[in-house]
């Protein structure tokens, strides 16, 4: 999976999740960094981060990156391709703490967003069966949710175009298409 692929699907799910853009992120993060969380928020928010099933999305980036880098500098030779997949066995140590401190930032994000009792309730919900199942089934709800953003967008584009067509028709009588751009699939007149 390409950097820009893993960059537009994590996009559509924070979207669908309704995230903030990134310059809003970039503002509560200058915001959150300034306040100090006691270590136990940071725990139970990281546990949150784990329980919710949001690490996987962290676990799941390191391996293609290995892949990628695999690509790219063991493609030459067998003999290269063996010596870069030693170096990243022997990076895996530091790619774990890569991995942590990823859960760090994730465990900050969050207890800047909810207090700590906040958290603990949270936990305990991921805690229950009914927790564990709704994690279980996150991905294939993220999924349908993107397939049905894609969809509804596209609707949505053609929604628009068509109702602003209407109106200008409306407020501009006597033109037949008061903007130069055609209706997708309607022959200009």
């Amino acid at each position: 999976m390409n950097r820009h692929f893993l960059a537009v699907t994590m996009l559509a799910a924070a979207l669908a999740l309704g995230a903030p853009l990134p310059a809003a992120h970039a503002q509560d993060q200058a915001a959150g960094a300034a306040r100090e969380f006691s270590q136990r928020h940071i725990a139970v928010a990281r546990d949150v981060v784990r329980l919710s099933g949001m690490a996987r999305s962290f676990q799941a980036v390191i391996p293609q990156f290995q892949e990628m880098a695999l690509r790219q500098f063991g493609g030459s030779t067998p003999q290269m391709a063996e010596e870069v997949q030693e170096i990243l066995r022997e990076l895996r140590p530091e790619l774990e703490l890569q991995e942590r401190a990823m859960m760090t930032r994730a465990a900050r994000v969050m207890a800047e967003r909810l207090t700590e009792a906040e958290l603990d309730e949270v936990a305990a919900f991921f805690a229950t069966d009914a927790g564990r199942r709704y994690v279980e089934t996150q991905p294939a709800v993220l999924d349908g949710v993107i397939g049905e953003m894609q969809v509804w967008s596209e609707e949505l584009a053609e929604y628009i175009d068509i109702r602003v067509r209407a109106k200008l028709l409306e407020r501009n009588p006597g033109t037949t298409n008061p903007i130069p751009m055609p209706l997708p699939g309607v022959p200009q007149q």
